[in-house]
């Protein structure tokens, strides 16, 4: 177990944004204490339209890459041939130690690259020289955890024993049948529960081999659909509620399980589990799953479907992002296309294709926007 001697505030607390000035800011506090550090320091949780972050500085943790050959290519760039044969390009200043055949690079990177990592050796370098340094109070050697699962008879017990009315399905019913919404409530098992919050919404994430991962429960308006965001996020997992204090979360895409039911289909990925949900009504022509996160867009969980045709619908203000991962992925295999369609509109950053089908001149899905011009759109450079 690591401890840190500085880290985000994990209440609920939230102060102004020296920013932006909103109520969204989590201050860092020190572990021993639990005194907050200056005001200065913290992180807004309008992650798009502000986007402030302030870290104390703290040494970086690296980890031990092992290497068929590493040569050097620029003063600023190094190429690594990892065990596999795989080659990557490094920028030299990630690199935290290196000897002949290995190196150790920071966590930042690897947490952002294709770079299998997590099962090797790991140590901490102190590289700033100044201030205060986020050190590690105390450690243990790390080692691989293995991963934890929800039981079948959990979901049993919440989706057929014990069915209760959600919030986002109330939402849906408003705007499509209630054949099209019990369609799609059953294809991602979405169910109701009170946990934390009343009519909250249970979202499976079960994969392609029918082992659940996890669940996330989150809180909807019933007549807008928006998720609750005020006085904070309402987002937390089921094993928190039923007090599973050693469940190793280790997540996998929402809507995974849909994958293996047809082979021809394009697998098109979005950020929220709503979106997908709303989508697989709008347009059944691909199989619509989520990464939960613009963060897990990443080869450990994109890894069940390298072989399939996949398209990205990222939300406004993470088409580069997203496309830079695609980039690295289709590099090591992928076929992975990336829609510019939400970039190009005028919504705020945040908006995503659900937004784009509901809002946009309120027009059917028939007028709006066919499948074979979303297939367009997004395959034409692929």
């Amino acid at each position: 177990m690591e401890t840190f001697k500085y880290s985000l505030d994990k209440s609920s607390k939230k102060f102004l944004c020296p920013s932006c000035t909103q109520k969204t800011f989590v201050k860092y506090i020190e572990a021993e204490t639990g005194n907050y550090l200056t005001d200065d320091f913290g992180k807004c949780d309008r992650e798009q339209n502000c986007n402030y972050h302030k870290a104390p500085p703290k040494g970086k943790r690296g980890y031990l890459i092992n290497c068929l050959s590493i040569k050097s290519i620029s003063d600023k760039a190094i190429k690594l041939t990892d065990m596999n044969g795989i080659i990557n390009i490094i920028p030299k200043s990630q690199i935290l130690e290196q000897t002949k055949n290995d190196c150790y690079l920071n966590e930042w990177f690897l947490k952002n690259s294709t770079i299998p990592y997590l099962t090797n050796g790991s140590k901490y370098f102190n590289t700033d020289d100044i201030g205060f340094i986020n050190v590690v109070i105390a450690k243990e050697q790390p080692s691989e955890l293995t991963p934890s699962f929800h039981s079948l008879e959990l979901l049993d017990k919440m989706y057929f024993e014990k069915p209760m009315i959600d919030n986002l399905t109330e939402f849906l019913k408003i705007h499509f049948s209630k054949d099209e919404v019990f369609k799609a409530m059953q294809n991602y098992f979405i169910t109701g529960t009170n946990h934390f919050w009343s009519n909250s919404t249970a979202f499976w994430q079960i994969d392609d081999k029918e082992q659940i991962h996890a669940c996330k429960i989150m809180q909807y308006d019933r007549f807008t659909g928006k998720r609750i965001k005020e006085p904070y996020n309402h987002i937390n997992w089921l094993h928190k509620a039923t007090k599973e204090p050693d469940f190793n979360l280790n997540q996998c895409l929402f809507g995974l399980n849909l994958v293996k039911e047809d082979y021809q289909k394009t697998i098109a990925i979005v950020e929220s589990e709503k979106t997908a949900i709303i989508m697989s009504i709008f347009i059944p022509e691909y199989i619509w799953i989520a990464t939960g996160s613009k963060q897990n867009l990443k080869f450990d969980l994109l890894k069940p479907i390298k072989k399939r045709n996949i398209v990205l619908f990222p939300d406004k203000g993470e088409y580069f992002n997203w496309n830079n991962k695609a980039t690295e992925l289709n590099s090591i295999g992928f076929k992975i296309a990336v829609s510019e369609l939400i970039e190009q509109t005028d919504f705020c950053n945040g908006f995503d294709l659900a937004d784009y089908y509901f809002d946009i001149k309120n027009k059917p899905i028939t007028e709006n926007l066919t499948t074979n011009s979303l297939l367009k759109v997004s395959f034409d450079n692929y």
